[in-house]
Order: C-alpha cells, then structure tokens, then sequence
C-alpha cells in the first residue's frame, strides 16, 4: 500500500511542479504498464477472469498509452525550443 500511495505523492508533485513532470510521466507509464502486463499474464495463466478485472486492465493499459503520447508531446515540444 505504501508504494501505491508514493506514486500517487509523485503524479500530484509531477502536477503541481513542473520540473518533476518528466519524472511523474515516466513513473505513471512504468507504473501502469507493469500493472496491466500482470494482469495479462494472469489472463494467460488462469483463464477469463471477471468483467471488472478485464475494465482494469484495459484502463490501466490505457493510462499507460496516455502517458506515452504525452511524453512523445514533450519530447517534440522539447525539440523545437
């Protein structure tokens, strides 16, 4: 539980303070792409699971798409300055 509530202490950071936005974006990708892979391993491994498990992982896969295409932003925005 104190991992979880660290990183969401890192994504309100990352939102209130620029600087640590870059750090926030990363975590929030590794975060929810790590999340949602075990849940598709576990998918693979013990079979269909419930409805609210899949709408997790689809979301949490999502979050983790989201915070790639604003990296990707960034690092455009970043180049042109």
């Amino acid at each position: 539980m104190g991992l979880y509530l660290s990183m969401i202490a890192l994504w309100i950071i990352g939102i209130f303070k620029r600087h640590y936005w870059l750090m926030a974006t990363v975590a929030n990708v590794l975060f929810m792409s790590g999340l949602g892979f075990g849940r598709l391993i576990s998918l693979v491994l013990d079979g269909t699971p419930s409805l609210k498990f899949i709408i997790g992982m689809l979301l949490e896969f999502l979050l983790a798409a989201w915070g790639i295409y604003n990296l990707k932003i960034y690092r455009r925005l970043k180049s042109k300055v």
